[in-house]
């Protein structure tokens, strides 16, 4: 019988049990001294307490939750209490609740598997042998079971001119102490076909610090290396100077050195940026003058210092304004050409619209510094601001709301709203689990047309002027709890990238939203 003062070797037997029976983390401790904790077969701590399990000792009742602190921090738990013969509480034992993640995890798999990048979970030993990679390895030629066997080694797949340098440069960021990686070399197809890739890796430790696992993205980008190089190649070849250009993305320039920057010549294809050849070789628009006022000063400043310091090329970021007023960033790759005495005279760049990019950037930067801001709340309405305040950043999207589940009243309710009209806003609040939205939100997939709403909501839609919608189911342990909803009063469609850019906050918020409303249901 355990008792209130039992030690870990008297709740040794049970904890084993326990764990042996289900397998997942176990913990345990009596009312006055700590326990163990056990993971994989072994006991990890014999001097183990948690919040979670001190909560129920006090409390004496069975708690569902995630805990704010601990080893066990922002994963679920299910701690119960154990009861002498008279109902007094002598001890707690706790198992962490695995299944939910297991869950997410599966919908994850589903997305990684339908993209280009092939995801790797590497040991850190040795040319990286490989714990798990995602089923689009296939891309390579290889099998996943190449990999998960032990057979298939990723580092024996990269060249090896290019291994060494992914090695040093690997552990140079490892000293560091830094928690990523980024590199680009050229790895083999099972085939034998040689491609170029980009690995993006994150940096895992132990609680020691000691680096376990590196998990990383691999992408291929042999088209844009090769792209490269034709674009390098044709520097050299001026004559193929036309063709490869006005067939590329990148608007040809050439400049002279003098305010403004006069165009002497521009490729034709210059029209993607919404204008003609004519604009400028006829002086009607200086080029300057389409370059965002916050960024022509950094421009100029780079331009005189890569002059005086005899510099051949250099290459700059900025904005610029399309023929249509649109602002887009660009990437300039310029070369210097001077006369026979050194004065630099013309100039002859390279203009690519790297506007996605950067707006991927950005959503990255957003995701990012979202996941920080989730783990500092538990409170519901701070975790729904935080998730539209992220959102809302991306151009094009101006309003939206978070929608949760209100069982006992059988309909979905609108709990956080931005950007919308208290008028608007009345009529929009809720949905019965009967109605035409609320039926397209239990079907679990996101929807991203004006359908969305029902013919006795058209007419207030339009007068509110709403062109385009977004709503994203949010599913946790099998179940919707609610939708993220978003609006857009510019756009005439929601574009791909903020798509995937929503549906990724609704995967990575739904583990904070959950738990927070069920501790409510349950309170």
């Amino acid at each position: 019988m355990i008792s209130e003062d039992a030690g870990p070797e008297e709740l040794e037997a049970i904890a084993i049990a326990v764990h042996s029976l289900v397998g997942l983390p176990t913990t345990i401790r009596s009312l006055n001294k700590k326990g163990l904790r056990l993971e994989k077969g072994e006991i990890i701590d014999r001097e183990y307490t948690g919040p979670v399990l001190e909560e129920v000792l006090k409390t004496g009742k069975t708690v569902h939750g995630v805990p704010k602190g601990g080893t066990y921090l922002g994963r679920n738990v299910v701690v119960c209490p154990i009861l002498s013969k008279d109902g007094k509480v002598v001890a707690a034992i706790g198992i962490v609740d695995l299944l939910s993640i297991l869950k997410m995890q599966e919908i994850i798999k589903t997305v990684v598997n339908n993209s280009p990048a092939v995801v790797f979970l590497w040991r850190n030993e040795e040319k990286w042998p490989s714990e798990f990679v995602s089923e689009n390895v296939v891309h390579f030629g290889y099998t996943v079971e190449d990999f998960i066997s032990g057979r298939v080694l990723y580092g024996d797949i990269i060249h090896p001119d290019d291994l060494k340098k992914v090695e040093e440069t690997l552990e140079k960021r490892i000293r560091r102490g830094e928690v990523d990686f980024n590199a680009e070399y050229r790895i083999f197809t099972k085939a034998g076909d040689l491609r170029w890739v980009n690995e993006r890796t994150f940096i895992q430790r132990s609680e020691e610090g000691e680096v376990t696992y590196l998990q990383g993205l691999v992408l291929d980008v042999t088209e844009r290396k090769e792209n490269e190089e034709a674009l390098r190649k044709s520097f050299e070849m001026q004559r193929l100077l036309r063709t490869i250009i006005n067939n590329s993305q990148a608007v040809a320039f050439l400049w002279e050195n003098k305010e403004n920057l006069p165009a002497e010549y521009v490729s034709e294809n210059v029209t993607q940026l919404g204008y003609t050849v004519e604009d400028f070789t006829s002086g009607k628009i200086l080029y300057g003058s389409i370059i965002h006022r916050d960024d022509i000063g950094k421009v100029v400043e780079t331009l005189k210092r890569n002059i005086s310091e005899g510099q051949d090329s250099f290459g700059i970021e900025y904005r610029i304004f399309t023929g249509d007023g649109k602002m887009l960033w660009v990437d300039e790759k310029t070369f210097i050409q001077r006369d026979e005495e050194g004065r630099a005279t013309h100039l002859q760049g390279l203009v690519v619209d790297i506007t996605e990019r950067k707006e991927a950037q950005k959503m990255l930067e957003i995701q990012r510094e979202l996941s920080t801001n989730l783990n500092t709340t538990w409170n519901l309405h701070a975790i729904l601001n935080l998730v539209l305040d992220a959102c809302l950043q991306i151009d094009g999207i101006d309003a939206g709301g978070v929608y949760i589940k209100d069982e006992l009243l059988d309909q979905i309710n609108l709990v956080e709203a931005r950007g919308i009209p208290p008028e608007f806003k009345e009529k929009v609040s809720k949905y019965k689990a009967d109605s035409n939205e609320a039926k397209q939100v239990w079907a679990e997939k996101p929807i991203y047309s004006m359908d969305f709403y029902s013919e006795n909501m058209a007419e207030a839609v339009n007068k509110e002027g709403i062109k385009a919608v977004a709503v994203i189911p949010l599913k946790y342990s099998n179940e919707i709890i609610g939708s993220l909803n978003f609006a857009s009063h510019t756009l005439d469609k929601i574009p791909w990238s903020i798509r995937n850019f929503l549906e990724s906050i609704a995967l990575q918020v739904v583990s904070h939203i959950a738990p927070v409303c069920i501790q409510a249901d349950l309170s």
